[in-house]
């Protein structure tokens, strides 16, 4: 069975109504409805309705609707084929193994197996030294630093011993794994002889001797995970007293390689994950000191960056963990502070809060914790800024603001990050903050002299921000902020060369292709809806267009009535038309399947889908008066738009004492018949 049919075999086992109940306590709402409290919000009145029949769910309040998928993804902070896995198990779904791989694809999941494999081993062999008379240094460290006993077993802390060979000589002869595999994972370095040094020149004939050595001697070491738990790399602390260390480097991480890339990873991910929804949000440290010191003083919802800047990737994994809040808790001048503010515009376009916890001067989270305790970090994060205001306040802070060549480069820069806020309240509201800060550098001395300031700064603020909407800067500093990401793409090849790979280029022109094919297909769609774009359109025909939506999606008699009478121009907003474009696809007299149907649609017209479907104004079928009347409205509002523009057109030929032909005023005289207007226009020459 392909992978998609079993996707469907389980959404068509799955009963939507026992799983969603296990979560929330569910109440029959007539029919195959159910309602309860919804699960993702807040809330004293039922709004949170489930349809056993249709195979979904929607609230009303946060709009937030899905299938048995969805929910438990959202309920458990697990990707999609964690979900259909526990589902599959549930409805006795048998999930086939991948088949049919190439001899290639064969290699490449036994070569990571081999080598997760060698990283499993090398965590065991740590651990053990760690505990060993050898580990006595390390341990004596990890008690200074406040780790308890949890702690070291929660989070696999080892000690590497003071030796080039002890981890190479348990992998290679104890366990029997190949020296390729341990060069691979980074857990040895290869040295080469002299003669490979230099190619060859001397010794031409003579037989090459491989060396390899231990990376890691003499340090505290910190396995890294993946997101199922499993290591992938090791971060290493430097420790004193030792022979054969490289102390200079007080942290070396694992290099990258098939398992771990450090733009792709949160340390403690997994340890997190099932914590954020808890706790209503996740903390990001910058290293994993500060990660297990926050864990061990009562704050296991944090991860920690791994000496790369917060990236693309970095931002998917934590919207993947559906925070209400993130916490940045950085030094304020840290490299890791200067690449949060550069990513902020990611964040912004994830609709994730992002808050900055101030660290004191000379402190890290990790001594914060320790001197504060839980209470007083906690009181931090209660008084998190917002990251905009955070961004704007770093502006002020960075530029003479008695200057005006300063300050107008520091608006510049303010206007920049407003502007990256899409929430206009939001968005509102740090305008006025930026005038009120502009405002009180100037100090105007009487209340006439304060507005007259007040509507100068406003005027000036109001140019910054539409000149750099102008410029299109929202959607430029998004594809910077995403940058870091297109370079994963340019990683040596397994056999030494440093171009970029050919796969890389192939998905890339593929992207390109399909992004041409949409571009295509929408083409009808933004047509019919450019006029699509005053916000004036009244709640009444919002709310027809939705019945008309849900009449459409519920009764295949009535679509075709509908499609014919309602075309796709007159509809007013452009998410609707979409629903309408896909409904037109469904052939003459077949019934919809709401499931497959909003595989169809982007996640804003599936919401509406599963609004309109559950609605109790649908619960009986409609009648042709009813329909009509809901045309009716859409149609009528489109007439007054047409008579409001035709009578400021004429008006204004009027007023400028030009000539009104007869087609204007046939056109007039149509415009009023539709809006049944009694009274004729007076046209005058």
């Amino acid at each position: 069975m392909a992978q998609d049919q079993v996707t469907e075999e389980i959404r068509r086992r799955a009963d939507i109504v026992e799983i969603i109940g296990q979560y929330v306590q569910l109440k029959p709402a007539g029919g195959d409805n159910f309602k309860a409290c919804c699960p993702f919000h807040d809330e004293k009145t039922p709004s949170f309705t489930v349809s056993r029949d249709k195979g979904f769910y929607h609230c009303f309040g946060c709009k937030k609707s899905g299938n048995c998928f969805t929910f438990l993804m959202e309920q458990e902070n697990i990707p999609f084929i964690d979900a259909k896995k526990m589902l599959g198990e549930r409805y006795g779904v048998k999930i086939p193994e991948r088949r049919e791989m190439t001899a290639e694809q064969k290699e490449e999941i036994s070569q990571r197996d081999r080598l997760l494999k060698v990283m499993a081993a090398s965590a065991h062999f740590y651990r053990e030294q760690f505990a060993g008379n050898a580990g006595l240094i390390a341990r004596d460290y990890a008690r200074k630093r406040g780790l308890s006993r949890e702690t070291l077993e929660k989070f696999g802390i080892g000690y590497a011993p003071d030796a080039w060979d002890e981890l190479k000589s348990t992998l290679l002869r104890k366990y029997g794994f190949s020296e390729d595999d341990c060069i691979a994972t980074g857990m040895l370095i290869e040295k080469k002889s002299d003669e490979e040094e230099i190619g060859g020149l001397f010794a031409p004939d003579k037989p090459k001797q491989r060396r390899s050595y231990d990376r890691y001697r003499h340090r505290l070491m910190f396995p890294i995970w993946d997101e199922s738990g499993r290591v992938i790399a090791f971060g290493g602390r430097a420790l004193e007293g030792g022979e054969n260390d490289t102390p200079d480097a007080k942290y070396i991480n694992s290099p990258e390689s098939e398992l771990f890339h450090k733009s792709q990873v949160l340390f403690a991910w997994h340890l997190a994950r099932p914590e954020v929804s808890k706790r209503d949000g996740v903390i990001i440290t910058e290293g994993y000191m500060d990660a297990i010191a926050l864990h061990e003083g009562g704050f296991p919802n944090t991860v920690a960056t791994l000496g790369t800047a917060l990236t693309a990737n970095h931002v998917a994994l934590l919207k993947r963990m559906a925070p209400k809040t993130v916490w940045l808790c950085f030094d304020g001048d840290s490299a890791g502070m200067r690449a949060a503010l550069r990513t902020a515009p990611l964040f912004a376009s994830n609709s994730l809060d992002v808050r900055v916890v101030a660290m004191p001067d000379g402190h890290d989270p990790d001594t914060y914790i320790r001197e504060f305790g839980q209470e007083g970090f906690a009181q931090g994060l209660e008084n998190a800024v917002p990251l905009a205001r955070f961004r704007l306040q770093s502006v002020v802070n960075s530029h003479d603001m008695s200057d005006l060549a300063e300050r107008a480069v520091a608006m510049h820069e303010a206007a920049e990050i407003v502007n990256d806020i899409s929430d206009k309240i939001e968005r509102e509201g740090y305008v006025n903050y930026l005038v009120d800060t502009l405002l009180n550098l100037e100090r105007p001395t009487n209340r006439n002299d304060w507005e007259k300031r007040r509507t100068r700064i406003e005027a000036l603020v109001e140019s910054e921000l539409r000149a750099d909407s102008t410029a299109q800067g929202a959607s430029q500093r998004l594809r910077e902020a995403r940058a870091p990401e297109a370079k994963l793409g340019d990683k040596p090849n397994r056999f030494g060369g440093g171009e970029k790979r050919q796969k890389s280029a192939y998905y890339q022109q593929k992207d390109e292709e399909r992004q041409r094919e949409r571009e295509k297909e929408s083409d009808d769609l933004r047509e019919a809806t450019q006029s699509i774009v005053a916000p004036d359109v009244p709640l009444g025909v919002v709310r027809a267009e939705k019945n008309l939506i849900g009449i459409m999606l519920g009764y295949a008699v009535w679509r075709e009535y509908i499609l014919e009478h309602l075309p796709l121009a007159k509809w007013t907003n452009e998410t609707h038309a979409e629903i309408y474009i896909a409904a037109r696809g469904v052939a003459e007299g077949e019934d919809i399947n709401p499931m497959e149907f909003n595989g169809l649609l982007g996640r804003e017209a599936q919401q509406i889908v599963a609004e309109v479907m559950l609605s109790p104004e649908l619960s009986a079928e409609s009648t042709e008066e009813v329909i009509n009347d809901w045309i009716w409205r859409v149609e009528y509002h489109w007439a007054l738009q047409t008579e409001a523009e035709v009578l400021e057109m004429v008006t204004g030929k009027i007023q400028r004492r030009e000539e009104v032909t007869e087609d204007e005023k046939a056109i007039l005289a149509g415009a009023l018949r539709a809006t049944k207007r009694k009274v004729a226009f007076p046209v005058e020459q």
